[in-house]
């Protein structure tokens, strides 16, 4: 019953942008689902299921244990930074960006197109009266904090790692892309009267005012290098999550070989798709194994493996954390259609001193 009710809130939430934004709202899900099933199709349409059995047979359950419990872990990390970022505004307290966080991964793994990115943003604005256009402005801020670890990270394993011309290509792409984002954001902090003055001058000036304005409020140094600061950890403990299930498999990757596969698995799907990243997911692990020359059986194997180990713990800690939320849906629907129409009054009133 609440994964009913979650969905239809988020059919609700993705319905308005797509609506404001001009896209039919069944664009993203068959898009999402059409990614999905062709990397499904890729992925098992020689899929080794007898290597599958030996594997299960062979896996060691100890560093199963190890893997779920680091993954768990991980969000405990990203809560932790959400609330570090948080504290300019009155930081939220932290079960409450806990609840928020895992929420959201439960939504992220039964709706498409990452809709639970959204809802957590909405649910932690709901339960701690913080503006909705906050919260959602320091979810922006955390992406573009993973955007920077993740380049960090593939620069420092580029002398480890044999070059590889099409991984190369797509990083210097995303790359380029998370470090000019995040330097427009560094200077908006440090020239605030600028970038008013720059935007004030274009036609889209009342859309981005107010977001500008969201990003002083945050834009505290100490609290920033804070949240980028445990950015380090949430990255670390997602790279032994996976160090992890590859040695309850018997796949002795080094340090570099982990962050490549954790690199190009987060890059891949990153673009919005089916329920959990289903299909992506497995086949951009299977394409990094190959890169680090894994026969494609096993690779395949192993994918499937890690998929569900460091997935399904996370559907179930999702679903104690809905159970616990103690919320009415119809006063989240009231309070994210109010939190909109102030938005939408507040980029209008530059308009109207105008």
């Amino acid at each position: 019953m609440q994964a009913i009710m979650w969905v239809a809130a988020s059919e609700t939430v993705t319905g308005a942008l797509d609506k404001r934004r001009g896209i039919p709202k069944w664009v993203l899900p068959v898009g999402g689902y059409g990614l999905s099933a062709l990397s499904l199709i890729w992925v098992f349409s020689k899929f080794p299921f007898a290597q599958l059995g030996e594997h299960l047979r062979t896996l060691s359950w100890a560093w199963v244990a190890v893997a779920i419990v680091t993954e768990l872990a991980v969000y405990f990390a990203d809560a932790w930074r959400w609330m570090a970022l948080l504290a300019p505004v009155g930081a939220p307290p932290f079960l409450s960006c806990l609840q928020s966080v895992f929420v959201g991964l439960f939504a992220n793994d039964i709706l498409p197109a990452k809709t639970g990115e959204i809802i957590r943003c909405f649910l932690l604005s709901y339960k701690n009266d913080i503006a909705v256009s906050i919260v959602l402005t320091s979810d922006v801020l955390l992406r573009i904090m993973d955007g920077l670890w993740i380049v960090i990270l593939y620069l420092i394993i580029t002398s480890q790692i044999s070059q590889h011309v099409n991984v190369d290509r797509g990083m210097w792409v995303f790359g380029t892309g998370a470090v000019a984002i995040g330097l427009l954001f560094l200077w908006v902090l440090f020239h605030r009267q600028h970038a008013h003055h720059f935007v004030n001058k274009q036609s889209w000036s009342a859309r981005f005012v107010h977001l500008l304005e969201e990003v002083h409020k945050l834009g505290r140094w100490r609290e920033l290098g804070n949240a980028m600061a445990i950015g380090g950890l949430y990255w670390a403990l997602q790279a032994l999550a996976i160090w992890a299930i590859c040695r309850a498999d018997k796949f002795e990757y080094n340090a570099s070989e982990v962050i490549f596969l954790l690199v190009v698995k987060t890059v891949v799907t990153l673009v919005p798709s089916a329920p959990a990243n289903m299909g992506l997911y497995q086949s951009s692990a299977v394409y990094a194994l190959g890169l680090l020359l894994t026969e494609k059986g096993p690779a395949e194997v192993l994918a499937e493996i890690m998929f569900v180990v460091l997935t399904l713990p996370l559907i179930v800690g999702g679903a104690i954390a809905i159970a616990s939320a103690g919320f009415n849906l119809s006063d989240l629907h009231r309070h994210a259609r109010d939190s909109h129409e102030t938005s939408k009054l507040k980029r209008r009133a530059p308009q109207a001193g105008t």
